[in-house]
């Protein structure tokens, strides 16, 4: 392989990292419950985009989350790390409150292509102050279960579809998402 190649095949490598890796971490409003289906390649990434409704109030949310899973040997669960971002509009206050939530979650695999899942995440950075400006917080704690349906594109690739059933338990509110996400093994 020439220099010209191998410069080029790094800079595609480069790429690949910040649109999977990098990217998701400033630009990502929940859970997936994808995991990965191959026996060999255990590691699974996704991003995804998601939408939902808080029940307990007239409000309403968008946003994204990229994700890390990882599938245990020899068993069909998984384990991950999510970074989440979600832009929450509270119709009757007429407020607009933007969140970036840190989460771990579990899945099992039902099927080749059902998995459900439960997670647990913590507000870390959001703009509900005076400025509406990012700053760390003390965020809510909030937790969901989750049911994924996979359609695989190819061996290593899938889209996701799922539902979450979700519980802020700090706010003592419940709140219900879908989301689509696309995701690979590693």
């Amino acid at each position: 392989m020439n220099k010209h190649n191998l410069e080029k095949n790094n800079f595609f490598h480069i790429c690949v990292l910040s649109l999977f890796f990098i990217f998701p971490l400033f630009v990502t409003a929940q859970l997936t419950a994808n995991i990965s289906r191959s026996k060999e390649q255990k590691s699974f990434v996704s991003i995804a985009t998601s939408y939902g409704q808080v029940f307990q109030r007239d409000a309403w949310f968008y946003g994204f989350s990229g994700e890390f899973s990882r599938r245990l040997d020899k068993v069909p669960i998984g384990l991950s790390g999510s970074l989440m971002w979600e832009r929450e509009k509270d119709i009757e206050k007429n407020n607009i409150v933007s969140t970036f939530t840190a989460a771990i979650t579990g899945s099992y695999l039902i099927s080749d292509r059902w998995s459900v899942g439960t997670g647990l995440g913590k507000g870390i950075i959001d703009t509900d102050n005076t400025q509406k400006n990012y700053k760390f917080t003390d965020g809510d704690w909030s937790t969901a279960i989750f049911f994924s349906y996979q359609i695989p594109l190819t061996d290593r690739s899938s889209i996701g579809l799922s539902t979450s059933y979700e519980y802020n338990m700090s706010a003592n509110e419940t709140s219900f998402s879908i989301d689509i996400s696309y995701g690979f093994s590693i």
